[in-house]
């Protein structure tokens, strides 16, 4: 397994500590089995008994991804599930992939059993859907092709309050993963032309190709594509304040109430530390 260390010695990536939102919908799944359970699993209203359904928008690294010529889902999000469901007995976990643009919907009817896909928290979202504790504070970024925009690449290193993003992206072309905050953000930017994609790596591939000026997006994951895509670079992240979440169908709130107290017990072990220093080689920032 890969693992990115999202920490490098730029003034950019020291603000890692913070990141933010978001495949076809299909029934293909792919399974992610956790690794042994302190005590038979109980029941918390499973679609299968003992086997946990996750609903994921796959790829979304570093969170939720595939690695080339494996089936095997991985991600810090994988991770995360897989501790938590050990803490309630739940040994077999399952990821289907399911488009990020129909994710909650699907939810809400029930077509798995919870959603691990990087979702921001949002009082709209929560009309739909119930949510879990926040397990991980969030911003937004703006990722450009290098050499393309003098203007864009002076913004290196800083941390843009929202008024100012919006006033940097004026007029441009906007690449964005539809249902995402990055797209409802981009959505606000004055004179702004914004192009929507169903994969956030459509996003990445019409920037590269020179389709867009930039592209909005959650900051590790716009990061950690650059690491395979050398000629994109973040240039700034958009203070968002954003945290995301676990969720669950409204009608299931004891998986949820059972998932808060597997997160508060694996923090409390020391092993939500070691997965997200795993993955993104610091670590997590204080509550």
């Amino acid at each position: 397994m890969r693992k990115w260390l999202l920490l490098a010695a730029t003034a950019l990536a020291s603000l890692a500590i913070v990141a933010a939102g978001c495949g076809d919908d299909s029934s293909n799944s792919e399974s992610a089995a956790s690794t042994g359970a302190a005590a038979p699993a109980a029941d918390l209203g499973l679609k299968s008994a003992g086997k946990l359904l996750v609903g994921s928008d796959i790829p979304y690294a570093p969170f939720e991804f595939t690695e080339p010529g494996s089936k095997d889902v991985v991600g810090f999000d994988v991770d995360l599930v897989k501790a938590i469901a050990a803490t309630q007995g739940i040994t077999d976990v399952t990821f289907q992939k399911t488009s990020f643009d129909t994710i909650f919907a699907a939810l809400k009817q029930e077509r798995f059993d919870m959603v691990a896909s990087s979702v921001t928290i949002t009082a709209e979202r929560a009309k739909v859907i119930d949510f879990g504790a926040p397990y991980f504070a969030a911003n937004q970024s703006i990722m450009v092709a290098k050499g393309k925009s003098a203007e864009l690449e002076a913004l290196a290193g800083k941390n843009l309050t929202k008024a100012e993003a919006l006033a940097a992206l004026d007029d441009l072309k906007l690449g964005v993963q539809r249902g995402t905050t990055g797209a409802e953000l981009a959505k606000s930017v004055p004179g702004a032309e914004t192009s929507q994609y169903q994969i956030i790596d459509e996003a990445f591939n019409a920037l590269a190709a020179g389709r867009v000026d930039a592209v909005v997006n959650d900051f590790p994951v716009s990061g950690y594509a650059t690491k395979s895509k050398p000629q994109l670079a973040v240039v700034a992240q958009i203070t968002t304040d954003e945290n995301l979440g676990l969720a669950f169908p409204k009608t299931n709130s004891k998986l949820r109430d059972a998932f808060d107290a597997g997160l508060a017990e694996i923090k409390e072990s020391g092993e939500y530390a070691t997965i997200y220093k795993e993955w993104f080689g610091t670590e997590p920032p204080a509550e």
